[in-house]
């Protein structure tokens, strides 16, 4: 039964969970019904709860549904932070009014009681701006105990209007993409920059960014090309944080992130390439939660990418596993090594590692995709009357050629339908491709009718345990969402 257990786990992307004195053969019996569950969309409980509106800032990460009011990129002194409810424990709520400063952006992960929060500009400063980040718990606001300094901060020559912040293990990132181009890592427990990236330090034609591991990171890149996706690594002792010195080399210079694979997108014709390249994947959790009895593998990862192409605007998508990417990552290569890229042509590596297709519709939250599961926007979109309301989910954790699968690749009912997607069907664009795009990554389409036809959702966010259908009408009304069950 170990044996059995061990080979369904790894099946499903999971890991043991820690804490959990379950017998295996009940495990086992979970980890069936769990899969059935998601295969199928049946859901075992529907909730329904409401998060202030005005959305300013808001994440799903590891079951903790968090968002701050205020006008998005300007400021918030609040945040509100829902634990959604699981098999075994109901669902509660941390509120607070005032965290004590004015935030603009957050980032956090429940497994460390960690939260990173990004203050607002400081005053002018005579060479530039000083960004600053709080490292606090989750649980109290307090300074984290991990943390050697309680605020990371980092001089930067302009305002922090545009940016993101992400968390991954011991690494907080944050990526500006408005007046300059510029990537910053610290490592939070040292309080030490390991690389700041700015404007020339990155890659001509730079658009978005993404962590792989918490040691190496792409770049998405536009251009005059085809575009292309470049993976760095970079050590957690290559400090930066020095003062800098009179004809000194600049700081990003020193150490900076080491250069190891170019992987182009398919070859365009002259003038056509991708305007926009964006990029989204689930947020890290360092380490799984006590008392479950599994939890997904960190290699379990999916990237999913936007890029727009030519003049008419052309959008699609491509799906790509993170274990596709860091299989690129040479092992220990760390900042300011001697190391020459790979490149990879898109017939060397994109068409058995991707799925390129026509986008369906406009993702308008984040948080749509957790492990190899993607949740589409909805069908209909908001506010287009007369077709059924459909829930639509990518499943890319499958295995095809698999003949002793508990549960069928392929089913239809009157609610539901799954259907494994294997062609190669070609993307044609003539006037954008040199020659069509065939691309053969597998992935389950699933697709279920909602429970209640009458929601609008304006979209979807997904985790571990949950779907959470999102609506609103207005911008400044509260944001009600619908959260379906999948715990066993």
């Amino acid at each position: 039964m170990q044996l059995r257990y061990n080979i369904e786990l790894a099946a499903d992307g999971l890991i043991n969970g820690v804490g959990c004195n379950l017998p295996v053969a009940e495990r086992y019996n979970m980890l069936l019904e769990r899969r059935r569950r998601w295969r199928y969309l049946d859901w075992t409980a529907i909730q329904s709860f409401m998060a202030p509106g005005m959305c300013q800032a808001y994440e799903l990460v590891d079951g903790v549904f968090a968002s701050s009011k205020g006008a998005a990129f300007s400021q918030s002194r609040h945040i509100s932070m829902t634990w959604l409810p699981t098999r075994s424990q109901p669902a509660h709520n941390i509120e607070r009014e005032d965290v004590g400063f004015a935030v603009r952006d957050f980032a956090m992960d429940p497994s460390q009681d960690l939260i990173a929060l990004v203050l607002t500009d400081e005053p002018m400063q005579p060479v530039g701006h000083t960004i600053l980040v709080r490292v606090h718990t989750m649980s109290d606001n307090k300074p984290h105990p991990l943390a050697a300094v309680p605020e990371l901060s980092v001089p930067v020559p302009f305002p922090n209007d545009r940016s993101f912040i992400q968390i991954v293990d011991d690494i907080i990132g944050m990526f500006f993409w408005i007046h300059d181009l510029a990537l910053v890592l610290w490592n939070w427990r040292t309080g030490k920059i390991v690389a700041k990236c700015i404007g020339p330090d990155l890659p001509p034609g730079a658009y978005d960014f993404a962590f792989l591991s918490n040691r190496s990171f792409m770049i998405t890149v536009t251009g005059g090309g085809p575009g292309s996706i470049v993976i760095y690594t970079f050590s957690v002792d290559a400090d930066t944080s020095q003062p800098e010195q009179a004809h000194a080399p600049p700081m990003a210079q020193r150490l900076p992130p080491t250069k190891v694979a170019i992987l182009q997108l398919p070859p365009v014709k002259l003038g056509q390439g991708p305007s926009r390249f964006q990029t989204h994947s689930a947020p890290f959790v360092a380490r799984p939660t006590p008392g479950r009895p599994f939890d997904i593998a960190q290699e379990c990862r999916l990237h999913v990418m936007e890029l727009n192409y030519g003049e008419h605007g052309l959008r699609y998508n491509i799906f790509v596993r993170n274990a596709a990417l860091l299989s690129f990552v040479p092992p220990g290569v760390g900042s300011g090594a001697k190391y020459e890229p790979v490149v990879k042509h898109w017939d060397e590596w994109g068409p058995d590692n991707t799925r390129f297709n026509t986008i369906v519709g406009r993702f308008q939250w984040l948080r749509y995709v957790h492990g190899e599961r993607v949740v589409m926007p909805p069908v209909p979109p908001l506010g287009v009357l007369g077709s059924p309301a459909l829930i639509m989910m990518f499943d890319f954790n499958v295995h095809p050629k698999r003949l002793d699968d508990s549960y069928s690749l392929r089913y239809d009912t009157t609610d539901v339908s799954v259907q494994l997607v294997q062609t190669d069907k070609p993307i044609i664009a003539d006037h954008i491709f040199e020659r069509p795009v065939v691309t053969r990554l597998p992935y389950l389409l699933v697709i279920r009718k909602r429970p209640r036809p009458t929601p609008d959702y304006s979209g979807f966010m997904i985790d571990h345990e949950h779907l959470v259908g999102m609506r609103t009408l207005h911008e400044e009304e509260d944001v009600d969402l619908d959260v379906f069950s999948f715990g066993v």
